[in-house]
């Protein structure tokens, strides 16, 4: 518990007092020095057997760099009081509302809002007490997610819409007489002896789907995780069941918007390491450059963006 401006005030204005009474009579101390005082003494039992004030703070959905969202804060407090809101790495306050505050999303990863800390005065104003009240709140940002080009490039794991025998990728196998020529992987078969063709096999909604394995250098996990999200957004925007391997764990193969959901949170939460399975998609983030492998084939993430078209 401390003074406030108006306290000092106050106390200045008490020792005045005093030294007028020593020069000019008590009559001066009875007039100023003694309300002053009781003011104080009462402003200080008030606070002292006031209970602390409850802050509740709503929760902010996750979500991706360059979004904002309101925070409220809700006081319940017997007496004035004020809030105050700590944001943390990753978040950026943008602007105070009389009901709290704005922040934006800057950085992969989990920002944190709080602890939130409470000024108490009492009714005169003389006193504050000051106190962090309140559990944080974590705030999930996701990776970034680049739009895919039109390529090639995932020519066997997504296929034209209305195709039921070409639902989903599958494996590479040797090409036998009777296989159709438009299952051909040409990129692969280009690397064998002339003649020597190699086919993509598909598989049906309930034979699985396409395993995503991300792994990353030291330094690059968030290049890792972009990546990782964009390939899983595209596919899992095109109805396939799609799963993910990252450093920190796994989502199962899934689809649908949950499936979305939890691979975007497990890559937010994602740091470097290189996980040991083996995945229909292999992204690897390094220091010079994020690869991705499909089958036999390899390209930078960047031709996969069309970002140096």
């Amino acid at each position: 518990m401390r003074p406030t401006r108006r306290g000092y005030a106050t106390l200045a204005l008490v020792v005045v007092a005093l030294w007028a009474g020593l020069t000019a009579g008590p009559r001066s101390l009875n007039a100023v020095v003694m309300p002053a005082l009781v003011a104080v003494g009462y402003g200080w039992l008030s606070l002292r057997r006031r209970a602390p004030p409850t802050v509740t703070r709503s929760q902010p959905t996750p979500g991706f760099p360059g979004e904002t969202r309101d925070i409220t804060l809700r006081t319940d407090g017997a007496g004035p009081v004020t809030v105050t809101d700590s944001v943390g790495e990753r978040l950026a306050r943008r602007g105070d509302r009389p009901d709290g505050y704005s922040v934006e999303l800057t950085e992969r990863g989990v920002g944190r809002l709080g602890p939130a800390t409470t000024t108490e005065t009492d009714v005169f104003g003389l006193l504050s007490r000051t106190a962090e009240r309140g559990d944080p709140t974590d705030l999930l940002v996701y990776p970034a997610v680049e739009p895919l080009a039109p390529s090639r490039r995932f020519a066997g794991l997504v296929d034209e819409a209305g195709s039921p025998e070409r639902d989903a990728f599958a494996s590479l196998r040797e090409y036998v007489p009777g296989d159709p020529l438009r299952n051909v992987h040409w990129p692969s078969s280009a690397k064998r002896e002339p003649g020597e063709l190699v086919v993509t096999e598909y598989a049906t909604p309930d034979e699985g789907g396409i395993t995503i394995v991300a792994a990353s250098d030291a330094d690059s996990a968030d290049a890792m995780a972009t990546a990782a999200a964009s390939v899983a957004v595209h596919l899992l925007d095109r109805g396939l069941t799609v799963g993910l391997v990252a450093p920190n764990g796994r989502v199962p193969e899934r689809r649908g918007p949950t499936a979305r959901t939890d691979m975007l949170a497990l890559l937010a939460r994602a740091g470097p390491g290189r996980p040991a399975d083996e995945g229909d998609v292999r992204i690897d983030a390094a220091t010079e450059e994020t690869t991705i492998t499909i089958a036999e084939e390899s390209f930078t993430f960047t031709e996969l963006t069309g970002a140096n078209a």
